[in-house]
């Protein structure tokens, strides 16, 4: 087995899945696992996400599940990642997103590994992120590094589903 080389796999932080509609998937995950859900928005004025047009707007929903996160992501407008992931694919699993203390040394050891990168990106308050493409993992690894004021943006910006 490798090392780890910057990523800690102990520490999965999330299961990325990307849907048409938030709503419709929410309250099927609510209906068969009794999952409750924070709802927040970004665009281009508090994200990038490179490789998107230069206006993009995205949901995304987020459920605690045990020590794991799934994170329901809905592209609105606009051209990225997830919209062509949504066109090429279809709706489902598109990422596992791990923690990990140093994002550049994370990139720095999965492109040493050949994993291609497909994704940079931000959003502000809530931390960096990347992506790259891991074909022997058969799917798409996030490293992401969180910001310190996570809680903020959340307590700030994200609405409960279904509404308390």
């Amino acid at each position: 087995m490798l090392p780890a080389s910057g990523l800690l796999p102990s520490r999965v932080d999330h299961i990325g899945v990307v849907v048409p509609q938030l709503e419709p998937a929410m309250d099927a995950y609510i209906a068969n696992l009794g999952f409750s859900f924070g709802v927040f928005e970004v665009d281009e004025t508090t994200s990038r996400f490179s490789g998107s047009s230069s206006k993009f707007r995205i949901r995304i929903a987020f459920a605690l599940v045990g020590l794991l996160t799934v994170e329901l992501i809905q592209p609105v407008s606009g051209a990225t990642l997830y919209s062509r992931y949504l066109e090429a694919h279809g709706p489902g699993i598109h990422h596992l997103g791990v923690n990990v203390d140093n994002l550049a040394k994370a990139r720095k050891s999965l492109t040493a590994r050949g994993y291609r990168s497909i994704l940079n990106g931000s959003i502000q308050g809530l931390g960096k992120f990347s992506y790259f493409d891991a074909p022997d993992l058969h799917c798409i690894i996030e490293p992401l590094q969180l910001s310190l004021t996570l809680p903020l943006f959340l307590a700030a910006n994200a609405k409960p589903y279904p509404q308390i």
